[in-house]
């Protein structure tokens, strides 16, 4: 079966304008101007052909008919005559139209569409003659009276004429109507050529059958419709005997009205309703939380705690040697920061070598139009007695988002994580590379696994079916590069200690700024603000946007209508907005992006969340989408299987990867340019010590070795994860 949204892109660029274009569960197609929508039923018998006819069809409706009413004009009529009109106009804007017109109109004339099968459609109503004569059958034939009217038909060029020729062809219809006999009743139905004959029974349609036994009309010598030429098909759609009679009003069109019903028939019944959802309209400055109060806030609690830790000592002689919690974490992040420069440095290094060979790779070799004299002598044998000049182009200003996950399943890796992070900071500080750190958190009980109510943010516009983001959903800006040297070196210190907190080493955690779930892909509705921001900020023309995160973002949510649940739900209005899971709706969901039209099917599983709408916001944006996971080694021989599929060269690839390299990275397949997965061990950046036994114990050389060998390798590791990561941005 053909993909239906397909078709709704062919209907937006047919249409030329800003027009949305849905499939919903309705029998009839629908164009609402005010809101510029095109409803179309979601057709599950129609073929292709038919599907680029009636999309056709109904594109130019939208794009010609207007709203207006009609006044006293007939609505047949009018439907019939607009046809016309519409039709002429979207074959002029579009030739290729025209074979999508002919060729449907051919099929559904083959299914009796029109409901006029076996039907001498030369006694139709005018009406009728005029709406068959228009969708395919040229084979009619007119009087010079009714032909001036058939040509008024086609040369209509705006609705007004068309309202004009439907009251004058009605009021003729009317007339004819009049002068009927009473007697109708009365009169045999005599055939055409004046025969006298007794009703038959096979009269209404059916075919007769000859003392052969074969249908009449019909022999094993039938050509088959493909092999027909053009007049035998007309023939044979547009029989000139007629096998039927009926009276019709002249004042009725019966082709319209058939042709009306038979297009419900094609409707599916018992799809799965569509849902379209798009995305949010977001405030970023009500939504991020900036560094300063962030580092502020932290500074005055563990400020507070050391003072009340050293407070304990004093009661406590005994203690007086010991240090304080936060004292201690204190230490372990100076000795981190400074044990991390080599790695820094390291990184430093092989940007600028990577970086400047990509520009020579590009340079360019010129003739400047000065004469090298040094190459005088060579003027018998050549031309290029020019001096040259080598231009090497500058690479584009490049920005570094990153979204960091502070989720709970963080916390036994969060300060690992954040050493990765802190590594990817100093560089970017020492190239100059405008960077933004911000975590994603929701609240610990969100309203993602099920119809829960929950209020929405505050910085978000509220409309009915958009993707939602409930009122625990925040963004905390960690770090930028437009902090100060002292506020920066601040905040990476205090963000630390709360990191350091999370296991409980003595420091007690902020509340305020604690891990809760994993809200990844609300923070990604929000990219474009945090990076459109960024580029108004620093002049940056490439913007690399790094998710890192140990797992799936919580499914995506939408706000809806309650529709009569208030009672369950505790609110005041059924009608009110809520926001609702798509986690176990059997609908289909279509998202769409109102800035670029872009609009796409999308798998609500909860295993597909990341992959999804990190896909579909590299489709709308020009942003390089870099994913890194931490994961365990069982957890990434699913990953690696799921998005890989049945691709045993590229799983052995990576499989392999992994185990010498002890990371992995998959390109364009997992929703992002290039997604790293790293082990949830061992993550951290350079180790301060090579411990093997506890102080006093003395190691055996086998032991001594194997630490080493263990030390190495992670300082490797991190080396080349971060080696490939700057490979993205280079």
């Amino acid at each position: 079966m053909f993909n239906q949204e397909v078709k709704g892109t062919l209907a937006r660029l047919l249409a030329t304008e800003n027009l949305t274009v849905e499939h919903r569960k309705v029998s009839t197609a629908y164009f609402d101007v005010d809101k510029r929508v095109l409803c179309l039923p979601i057709w599950k018998t129609a073929s292709e052909t038919v599907y680029d006819l009636l999309v056709g069809h109904e594109v130019g409706h939208a794009l010609y008919t207007p709203q207006e009413g009609l006044g006293d004009a007939p609505k047949a009529f009018v439907n019939v005559l607009e046809d016309v009109r519409i039709e002429k106009m979207m074959k002029e804007t579009y030739p290729g139209l025209r074979k999508s017109f002919f060729d449907g109109y051919r099929e559904l004339w083959g299914k009796d569409f029109f409901g006029v099968a076996g039907e001498d459609v030369d006694e139709l109503p005018f009406i009728d003659r005029i709406n068959l004569y228009y969708k395919g059958n040229s084979t009619i034939e007119f009087t010079d009276e009714e032909r001036v009217y058939v040509d008024r038909a086609i040369k209509t060029k705006t609705f007004e004429d068309v309202l004009d020729l439907a009251r004058e062809l009605y009021g003729k219809a009317q007339q004819e109507e009049d002068a009927k006999p009473d007697n109708l009743d009365d009169l045999s139905l005599d055939s055409k050529d004046g025969d006298d004959k007794e009703d038959d029974p096979n009269s209404d349609g059916e075919l007769e059958v000859n003392n052969n036994g074969d249908q009449d009309g019909e022999s094993d010598q039938k050509k088959p419709v493909d092999d027909m030429t053009d007049e035998e098909l007309l023939d044979e759609l547009f029989p000139q005997e007629p096998t039927g009679g009926k009276e019709y009003k002249e004042t009725e069109s019966v082709t319209d009205q058939a042709f009306a019903e038979a297009l419900e028939t094609l409707v599916d019944d018992d799809t799965r309703d569509w849902k379209y959802l798009r995305l949010p309209k977001v405030n970023i400055d009500k939504i991020i939380t900036p560094p300063k109060k962030i580092a502020d806030d932290l500074q005055r609690h563990f400020e507070a705690q050391k003072e009340d830790q050293r407070h304990e000592v004093k009661d406590y002689p005994w203690r007086a040697d010991d240090e304080s919690g936060v004292e201690y974490a204190e230490k372990h992040f100076n000795e981190y920061k400074k044990s991390a420069q080599k790695t820094v440095n390291y990184l430093v290094k092989q940007f600028e070598m990577k970086k400047s060979a990509e520009q020579y790779k590009r340079a360019a070799v010129s003739k400047t139009g000065v004469i090298n004299t040094n190459s005088l002598y060579k003027y018998k044998l050549t031309d290029d007695i020019f001096k040259k000049i080598t231009t090497v182009p500058d690479g584009k200003n490049h920005g570094l988002v990153m979204f960091l996950d502070w989720s709970g399943s963080m916390s036994t890796t969060i300060l690992d994580t954040l050493k990765q992070t802190y590594n990817l900071v100093w560089f970017c500080k020492k190239v100059n590379i405008p960077f933004r750190v911000i975590a994603f958190q929701s609240g610990h009980c969100g309203g993602y696994y099920g119809d829960t109510y929950q209020r929405f943010h505050a910085g978000v516009k509220v409309e009915e079916d958009t993707l939602a983001i409930g009122s625990d959903f925040t963004l905390l800006e960690f770090f930028s590069s437009r902090q100060s040297k002292r506020d920066l070196d601040q905040s990476m210190k205090y963000v630390y200690l709360q990191a350091f907190s999370f296991n409980g080493w003595r420091t007690r955690q902020m509340n305020d700024y604690s891990l809760g779930g994993t809200p990844l892909a609300e923070a990604v509705y929000c990219a474009r603000e945090v990076v459109a921001k960024m580029k108004k900020e620093e002049q940056v023309s490439k913007v690399n946007v790094v998710c890192l995160t140990d797992g799936e973002s919580n499914p995506m949510a939408h706000v809806a209508r309650r529709h009569g649940d208030a009672s369950w739900s505790g609110a005041s209005d059924e009608n009110e907005l809520t926001i609702k899971s798509t986690q176990y709706s059997h609908a289909v969901y279509i998202v769409r992006d109102p800035v670029t039209g872009y609009q796409r099917v999308m798998n609500m599983s909860p295993y597909q969340t990341t992959a999804e709408i990190v896909s579909f916001m590299r489709e709308i944006t020009d942003y390089n989408w870099i994913g890194i996971r931490i994961c365990s080694k069982s957890e990434v021989s699913r990953v690696f299987r799921h998005f890989l599929s049945y691709d045993h060269e590229e799983i052995e690839r990576v499989d392999k990867q992994w185990k010498r390299e002890r990371f992995a990275s998959i390109k364009d397949k997992a929703g992002f340019t290039e997604a790293f997965y790293i082990p949830n061990q061992g993550l951290g950046g350079e180790t301060l010590d090579l411990e093997v036994k506890a102080k006093g114990e003395v190691a055996t050389r086998a032991e001594l070795g194997r630490a080493f060998k263990k030390h190495m390798g992670s300082k490797m590791t991190n080396k080349t994860i971060l080696n490939a990561f700057i490979e993205q941005i280079a």
